[in-house]
């Protein structure tokens, strides 16, 4: 048998060494597998929508939503509610006068016609929506520049106000 260069196989074919991996190598390989892991496991352990807003199930939404800043004056508070529940809302302590839709609309009105809400919360039964829009004359005619808390008390209209639990939350207008 011939005797082979250096860095041949007998085949002829150069010669292959196993290198070893660097510790520079190996500490970045698991850095990188270790920060997959921890952004896999972020996703799935994360708390979004209804969850992450701590909402009753008796709540579907509401609006502005909690925390929300940069809300202006004259903004719109509603709460949908599911099926079933009614409410009244309180905005700093102060609870607004809440008036049925269907007590609100007159009995003659025509397809079309413009009707004039009283200045009140208005609960909507068909929907199961509580809203009050700050407006001249009412309770509240536009919100301060600030922090404002709206507490909604709801209880399911077959079992009666005594049964009525309660959501908080707050919103900031510039």
């Amino acid at each position: 048998s011939a005797i082979e260069p250096p860095g041949t196989t007998g085949e002829g074919g150069p010669a292959r060494r196993r290198r070893r991996p660097s510790i520079e190598m190996v500490l970045i390989s698991a850095g990188l597998a270790m920060g997959l892991m921890m952004v896999i496991l972020g996703l799935m352990s994360a708390t979004t929508g209804r969850e992450a807003l701590g909402y009753p199930d008796q709540i579907i939404s509401v609006s502005p939503a909690p925390n929300d800043r940069q809300v202006l004056s004259q903004t719109e508070i509603s709460v949908d509610l599911v099926d079933g529940y009614e409410a009244e809302l309180t905005l700093d302590g102060t609870t607004i006068p809440t008036t049925r839709l269907e007590d609100a609309t007159p009995q003659d009105v025509k397809p079309g016609q413009q009707i004039e809400l009283p200045k009140t919360a208005i609960y909507d039964q068909g929907n199961s929506l509580i809203r009050f829009e700050p407006t001249e004359g009412a309770v509240v005619e536009k919100y301060n520049v600030g922090v404002h808390r709206v507490m909604v008390t709801y209880w399911k209209i077959e079992e009666g106000r005594g049964t009525a639990r309660s959501f908080s939350w707050s919103f900031e207008v510039l």
